[in-house]
């Protein structure tokens, strides 16, 4: 290395491990002047960006060091960038990046599980598997790898395969959690309950409180759920679900609030005034708490042939980070709506349609089906005046046993491990979702679960009448749809319609008695 940028980077170094962002940043800028093909320098810088909420400099910083990797076959750095990417839902630059790479490189070899891993994050579901194929060629028998291919197996919808996969894994590394946990998630035991043996060998090996103990036992109360043993079973999830709330902030009372607070912004009025042009492309938003039917819905609208879907995206928010420059999730992570009172809508919803340009693939319809998005609803209204939202909704025991029962990754959907939490939840859910169906009804269309499983052809007809798509009477044979869906829904969603989880919480109905008298006082039930 150059001497000037060894002491640059002894500088940079220095300077972080003292807390003294400016002069760390002034050091990376000088790194990058004298070479600007320094990749780990643009992330850094990204990073700092992403501290101070600056969203474009963090995404072009991002974009930059992407840029340095390719132009340098720069490898070493080539899963921290895409890494990186994924937090800006930079899917068209993270799979070229790993496409064009050199995949007999030992830095590629070596990051394959995670390359990998994150080319099925994006969608590429082929290209994983081959990258994995390659991979082995040089590395046999590597628990990671095979965790991996078995998760791109399973969002295909090629489940033998991946139940076998999930069994290899285990075999290469006994004690390995996710694998554990995904197997059960996925299909069923045969015999049933012949795997708890193991698991709970696993599980007595892992550290009290660790998210590996937290996901064995999640595997645990799975497999005693499906061989109909509740009083086993509960246990299980009891602990699991409260190791993971110790983990995670929530506060019910501040998400009622922010929740009040977007009401009140998002009035008759305000939603009305748009500058926003409709496109012709149609944007679907399927939205919903989670596990309340909004795969399968997405599954049955992607049968049609004029319908593409996206899954589960993040480019409204990615969208409206770009037009204020500043983070945005949803309005539950918001400090203050006020900004967004003066947003140009029209910018964030041109930028949308540019972002998903590619998944529309040349079709009038684009499904997005992000359950988040059912907050963000007031502002793709703003910002697409074009666009379908269609809400899920399940009846409150039903749609709250499913989250509780549900581990969800990272930080995702807090509210979800405490029964009165999860009751809290769905009482503001639904004060909001009236509030949506009062102020936008040509927009916003409701399907409750328990009427679609017991008649899935009419429900999907005023489903695709309010689309403004001819019916088809095929559409609602989910089984034909073979296209990838990597969601929690994964695996059940290759089955045909059926109404078998309607009032399933009721086995546990004596464990449940927290969350019902908390719906109860909140006139839910």
């Amino acid at each position: 290395m150059d001497q000037r940028l060894a002491q640059h980077w002894a500088q940079a170094k220095g300077h972080e491990g003292a807390r003294d962002v400016a002069a760390a940043k002034a050091a990376y800028e000088a790194i990058l002047k004298l070479d600007a093909g320094q990749a780990a320098a643009w992330l850094r810088l990204s990073a700092f960006a992403t501290a101070e909420d600056r969203y474009r400099t963090a995404r072009l910083n991002a974009l930059n060091a992407a840029k340095a990797v390719a132009d340098r076959r720069d490898w070493k750095h080539l899963p921290f960038v895409t890494m990186r990417l994924l937090s800006f839902d930079e899917r068209n630059t993270i799979r070229d990046l790993i496409l064009n790479a050199d995949w007999s490189d030992r830095e590629v070899i070596g990051q394959s599980a995670v390359l990998s891993q994150h080319l099925w994050l994006i969608g590429e579901y082929d290209a994983s598997l081959r990258l994995i194929d390659e991979a082995e060629r040089f590395v046999r028998g590597h628990p990671l790898l095979s965790y991996s291919r078995a998760n791109a197996l399973r969002y295909c919808g090629r489940m033998d395969e991946a139940t076998a996969e999930y069994e290899r894994c285990i075999a290469l590394a006994p004690g390995y959690a996710y694998a554990h946990w995904s197997l059960a998630y996925h299909q069923k035991a045969n015999p049933l309950g012949s795997r708890v043996d193991r698991i709970a060998r696993a599980k007595r090996a892992a550290a009290e409180g660790s998210l590996e103990r937290i996901h064995l036992c999640y595997a645990l109360f799975k497999e005693f759920d499906d061989a109909g043993d509740p009083d086993k079973a509960w246990p299980e999830l009891q602990e699991g679900a409260a190791a993971m709330r110790r983990l995670l902030r929530h506060d019910s009372g501040e998400e009622a609030r922010r929740l009040a607070a977007l009401q009140t912004l998002t009035d008759d009025d305000w939603l009305r005034g748009s500058d926003a042009a409709a496109d012709t492309r149609i944007p679907v938003f399927i939205v919903g708490m989670p596990r309340s039917g909004t795969t399968l819905v997405e599954r049955i609208l992607s049968n049609y042939e004029q319908i593409a879907t996206g899954g589960e995206l993040n480019d409204f928010g990615q969208s409206a980070s770009w037009e204020a420059d500043h983070f945005f999730t949803s309005p539950l992570r918001e400090a203050s709506l006020e900004r967004w009172l003066a947003a140009d809508y029209a910018a964030i919803g041109a930028e949308y349609v540019r972002r998903t340009e590619r998944l529309a693939a040349g079709k009038n319809y684009l499904i997005d089906k992000n359950p988040l998005n059912f907050f963000n609803a007031g502002f793709i209204r703003k910002a697409l005046p074009q666009a379908k939202m269609i809400c899920l909704v399940r009846e409150p025991m039903d749609a709250c046993f499913s989250n509780l029962k549900e581990l969800f990754s990272g930080d995702a959907y807090p509210y979800s491990y405490d029964q009165e939490e999860l009751a809290d939840h769905y009482i503001e859910f639904d004060k909001l979702r009236s509030h949506w169906e009062e102020t936008m009804p040509e927009h916003l269309h409701t399907v409750r679960y328990e009427d679609l499983v017991k008649d899935p052809a009419g429900v999907t007809r005023s489903m695709m009448a309010f689309c403004g798509v001819p019916y088809a009477a095929d559409s609602i044979d989910i089984t034909r749809n073979a296209t990838p869906v990597s969601t929690a829904s994964s695996s059940q969603v290759r089955q045909p319609i059926h109404a078998g989880n309607v009032d399933a919480w009721e086995k546990y109905a004596a464990r449940l008695e927290p969350l019902k008298r908390r719906l109860s006082a909140g006139r839910m039930l």
